[in-house]
């Protein structure tokens, strides 16, 4: 058997490639990153909710790969190659669809994840995940490190792009085939120019509602939009949820509509499941505000008394004429509130009583009379 030999200096330069090999490869020509990654081999029946995730991550189990190159300077390779940043997932802002520029992942991220519910291949889109104060990804000091989510997850760099809750997706992604522990690999993101969804706000007028939807189908015809609701104050309860219903419709991948105007409701709000108007259908007990024509809005508190282990169910103690300073003080005992108010009444009753609520209160239904 021949013995092919090659010279020593370029065996001890190959050798040296490939020991101080970068972790990450930068081409701003091409709007291209490219990441060492390491094969976790989580198992080929196990759900994986993250394609990718930072080194240490503790999420590990449940991950395809983890980069070998620590998150922030991933962020920043981005940033260097020219990739610009989209806009995380927020649920507080009620902003549900990640938006971004999308992105081309080599070897193609289908196949490499296995889809066991045959849903729509989405595609990757860079948001650059949420950041702090510092504009540092918070995905670098905070678990589970997520680089490349599967599901909604605020901090992710990259995710599909859809509304997918964590709940809903669990189960869906498997690999799609064995590559051993600790294998190395490449993976390739490259920007091809496209733009991301175009910014809209949507203002909603009374008698104006058909134009608006008119409008906002119009603006959808050139490309994929992210829009922003502003129902005007004087638009009432049962005009509101009649768009509401026409959001929930055109609510979708062409036509996001993400976040509302600081000061109102997103518009699923006005879309509450009827049965929560049963107290004891509820899972927890949120505030509840009833308002009438002319008079104060009446505070309602429920709390819970699980005191009698014989019992499945809580006994609810209702507190009424709740005063908004007490809650003021005890905000942190739910996230939601429901009003219950006449389908005539408009906007602008509901929205100044909203400064008199605490912060954490981030979910709201409204409830026609």
């Amino acid at each position: 058997m021949k013995t092919i030999k090659f010279p020593i200096f370029a065996s001890i330069a190959f050798f040296a490639a490939t020991l101080f090999a970068e972790p990450i490869e930068i081409n701003p020509e091409e709007h291209s990153v490219t990441l060492e990654v390491v094969s976790n081999d989580p198992g080929i029946a196990a759900p994986i909710e993250f394609f990718l995730a930072g080194p240490g991550s503790d999420h590990d189990y449940e991950s395809l790969f983890l980069t070998v190159a620590p998150v922030d300077e991933i962020a920043k390779a981005f940033e260097k190659a020219q990739i610009p940043r989209g806009k995380d997932i927020d649920y507080r802002a009620c902003r549900f669809w990640p938006t971004g520029v999308k992105l081309v992942v080599e070897p193609d991220f289908w196949s490499l994840v296995k889809d066991t519910r045959n849903g729509p291949r989405e595609e990757a889109v860079f948001t650059g995940g949420k950041r702090d104060a510092s504009l540092r990804p918070i995905a670098a000091d905070e678990s589970p490190n997520a680089v490349f989510a599967l599901y909604d997850c605020p901090q992710s760099l990259i995710s599909l792009d859809n509304s997918l809750p964590q709940s809903d997706t669990y189960g869906r992604f498997t690999p799609a085939f064995v590559i051993p522990e600790g294998e190395k690999r490449k993976i390739k993101f490259t920007w091809k120019g496209e733009s991301a969804p175009r910014e809209v706000n949507i203002k909603i007028e009374p008698g104006k509602m058909g134009e608006a939807i008119i409008a906002l189908k119009e603006k959808a015809t050139t490309g994929a939009i992210d829009v922003t609701s502003d129902f005007d104050g004087e638009l009432t309860i049962a005009e509101a949820a009649e768009i509401a219903s026409a959001f929930a419709v055109i609510d979708s991948l062409r036509v996001k509509i993400n976040g509302y105007k600081q000061g109102q409701f997103y518009y699923r709000a006005f879309l509450p499941l009827e049965k929560w108007r049963d107290r004891t259908e509820r899972l927890t007990q949120p505030y509840e505000i009833r308002l009438s024509e002319n008079a104060e809005p009446i505070l309602t508190v429920i709390d819970e008394d699980w005191s009698d282990v014989t019992k499945e169910d809580p006994k609810l103690i209702v507190k009424e004429n709740v005063t908004f300073d007490s809650i003021g003080k005890e905000g942190d005992k739910t996230d939601t509130c429901l009003f219950f108010a006449p389908k005539t009444m408009k906007l602008k009753e509901l929205y100044s009583i909203l400064p008199r609520i605490p912060k954490n209160i981030v979910n709201f239904y409204i409830y026609g009379e």
